[in-house]
This record gives C-alpha cells, structure tokens and sequence, in this order.
C-alpha cells in the first residue's frame, strides 16, 4: 500500500533529539593586511580600487603561498561607525567576535576585515554597523542567538552588487571564491525588501500568487488529508521542445523559497537549455510558516505523508512525468534534507532518490530506518564543512551505511548553513544523477 496508514515502515521511529549549539569554525584573520597595502596606494589607485565593478571583496592569494587558500578582504565605508562586523554564514563565533570584525583603515572611515579561507568558499554574508558611544549590540552580549541577531541586523554589503536571498527573501550579498564550481545558468535572486534579517526562522506564510518570480509556475492548492489544511504546491513544467517522453519528477521542500525569491524556473530554463540537466518537472512544496515547518517537515509524519498520500498521485495523474521510483527525486535544505531521506525510507515504493541538502540528522539518527530500505534507494548528501554538527552527522550516517552496500555519496561543501550554496548545488546534484 502506497499511504501513510498501511505502509509497514512507518512503524519504530527512533526518538527525536533536541538540538545543541555547534562550535563556529576557527578562520583566520589577517590583520593589517588590507592596511599596509591601502598605505601603499596614491589617490587614484585607492579611487580605482574602490570602484571596480564587481571587484569587491578583494580576493588574492595567500600570503605564505598556499595555493589552496585566498585572502578575501571585505570592505566597507562608513565614516560615523564605531564598530563593523561582517555576518558571513557559520563564521560568527559568540565566543570570539571580535574575530568577524573590521578595522579601521583610515580617518576617511573605510573599514576593512581579511579572512583566510579555503579557495572553494561560498557564502551569503551581511554588514553591521554600530555608531556612538558604548559597546556595540554584538559586543554587549554574551548570548549566541543574540551575538548572531545583532552581527545580521544591518544589511547587504553595498559594494557587492552580487546579491542572494534567505528563507524570507531578506536580501544578502553572495561570495564564490574562484575555487566554487561554476554556475553560469544560475539566476539571479529576487529579494523581499520588505524582509529583514534572512534568518532561517524567518519563514512567511506562502502566497499562491506569489511575486514576479513565480511566474510561469503552476500553483496548485491541496488538502493535506492528515491535518486538513490546505497546502501549496508551485510545479515547474520544462520548456517547450525539451521533453522527449515522460520526466523524471524532483519534490522539492521550501518551496515558497524557491518558487518566489531564488528564482528556480530561470535557472532550470537555463540549465535544461544547455544539457547540464535533462527536461524534468518540479513541485515545489510550501512549507507554510515556522512554527509548521518545525512541526512537519522535521519528523516522519506530516509533509513525508502528505507529499505520499496526497500530492504525489495528483502529480502522477496530471503531468507527463514517470510513475516509478527510480524517477522521482526529493530534495530539501536543512529540515527539507531530513525530510527528504524520511521519505525514501518511509515510502521507498514510490520515492527512490533522496537528494538531502544539510540535513538536520542531529534530530533523528536515521541509518536504522535507511538500512531496511538500502537495495531501493539512492541517497545523495551535501552538508557545508562550516556547520559542524550537520556536516559531522551526515559523514557518520555515509560512514555507516556505505560498507553496507548502500548507493550513497557525500560532497563537502565549503560553506555554511546557507541558501548561497544549496541554491546552486541543488543543480550540481541533479546533474550527477540524471547525467549519469
């Protein structure tokens, strides 16, 4: 049986965890660096270096030559500031600040922060100032969610014009050093200017009307048959031209995220367009507002069950997509990963291929549930090396379940918790599968 009440794995689920704070990573700052090389430059150098379109943050090389290092370098002007702090995805560190904050480079109030990072590193960052007298907020608290609140209250850098969105579509400015594969068909973000800090916890009930960037999707509305609230359900359809027979078919969680601010259709379009991933089609499934998406996409009832018993044979019956499980994809960021391996192991019948983007595994151990179902699922992992709890718990959940025969991988990102990267590697991933 395909549903939620008849399905035999849907019994023994291992306890749910709460979570416990992870250590920030250790990054080195370079101090002084920016400054000697800024003492160095005549009036028209510095008023060049200042103005080159896209050219900021400065990325060079490692001062000792590690070839697999880059100093990056974040400046900001600000000549009634106080204090500066650079919010970089994963980098604040409540027990040591001071570490995410820029210096003073001159009395013309340019400020100036040089990190020493992997060659590969992506990330969405914002910048803080504080003006008067007094301890800045970050600085006058010991709490980490308040540290980290206040180092994200202040807004995209203004000398990036590169720009990403959080789960609010808060707008945030976007770093990919070098190293980072490409991405060329990525589109660009459309920010909510109404939105503030892009937190993951500031999640907006989802309009089926949506905004610009939802345009060319089909919105559909169903009834969870579990909790009787109506859902929504964003489905991509691929370009004219580019389908040769039935699809494979990607559910993808947080949909309103992908839907209305990353601007998932362009991207497809461009990336179908160019053979980096074959035509699919994609429903993109609104996770509703905080409080439900931490109550239903985290465990193994509630959106697993609804994306099974209610959504997927609506899909099934409407769209030229295939009907096996071999062809369906779940994908999801955070919770949306948890999620995405519930579903695999909860309905390995009709959903075959997990692609689970930071799961939050700390919450539930899952290589017992994913052991029963090893011979019919696919299982593809991505944590970030700077969210240390996620990215340790899905290297033990590969560690265990690979010697076991299971057909499993996992990428390391260089990055964080972060809609920088799980934007752009959702079609890395992708392309591993359905290229292959």
């Amino acid at each position: 049986m395909s549903g939620a009440r008849g399905s035999s794995l849907a019994q023994d689920f291992p306890a749910a965890k709460d979570p416990v704070a992870s250590p920030a990573p250790v990054v080195t700052v370079l101090r002084g660096h920016f400054a000697a090389h800024w003492a160095a430059l005549d009036a028209t150098a510095k008023s060049n270096l200042l103005g080159i379109p896209g050219g900021l943050p400065l990325v060079g090389p490692s001062p000792d030559g590690n070839p697999v290092k880059r100093a990056v370098t974040f400046l900001h002007r600000s000549p009634e500031a106080t204090a500066v702090v650079l919010s970089a995805n994963a980098l604040v560190n409540h027990r040591n600040v001071g570490a995410s904050e820029f210096e003073k480079v001159d009395a013309s109030g340019l400020w100036a922060l040089t990190l020493l990072m992997p060659a590969d590193w992506e990330c969405g960052y914002r910048i803080t100032t504080h003006q008067g007298a007094g301890p800045a907020p970050w600085q006058a608290s010991t709490d980490r969610r308040t540290i980290r609140t206040a180092a994200d209250a202040g807004g995209p850098d203004p000398l990036n014009p590169l720009l990403g969105a959080g789960m609010n579509g808060g707008a945030l400015s976007v770093l990919r050093l070098p190293g980072a594969p490409a991405a060329p068909w990525l589109a660009p973000a459309v920010t909510n200017r109404s939105a503030g800090s892009p937190a993951m916890v500031g999640s907006q009930r989802a309009d089926a009307a949506g905004t610009r960037s939802s345009a060319g999707l089909e919105g559909l509305t169903l009834r969870d048959s579990l909790s009787g609230r109506l859902r929504t359900v964003w489905v991509y359809s691929p370009p004219v031209g580019t389908r040769d027979g039935d699809t494979p078919l990607l559910l993808l969680h947080d949909g309103q995220v992908w839907a209305k601010y990353l601007n998932l259709k362009d991207t497809l379009d461009a990336a179908i367009r160019s053979s980096i991933v074959p035509a699919l089609h994609v429903a993109m499934i609104d996770s509703l507002d905080s409080e439900t998406r931490s109550d239903e996409l985290s465990g193994p009832n509630g959106t697993v069950d609804f994306v099974a018993n209610d959504l997927l044979p609506v899909l099934r019956e409407r769209l030229p997509v295939r009907g096996d499980a071999a062809g369906t994809i779940v994908s999801g960021a955070s919770y949306g990963g948890l999620a995405s391996l519930w579903q695999v192991a909860r309905y390995p019948q009709l959903v075959g291929v997990a692609l689970a983007q930071s799961p939050s595994l700390w919450r539930y151990d899952l290589s017992q549930p994913l052991e029963k179902v090893l011979d019919r699922v696919v299982l593809r992992l991505q944590a970030g090396i700077y969210e240390s709890d996620i990215h340790q718990t899905s290297q033990e959940l590969f560690n265990q379940l690979a010697p076991l025969g299971a057909d499993i991988s996992l990428s390391a990102v260089t990055g964080g918790h972060d809609w920088t990267w799980w934007n752009p590697w959702l079609i890395h991933g992708l392309r591993e599968l359905l290229q292959s």
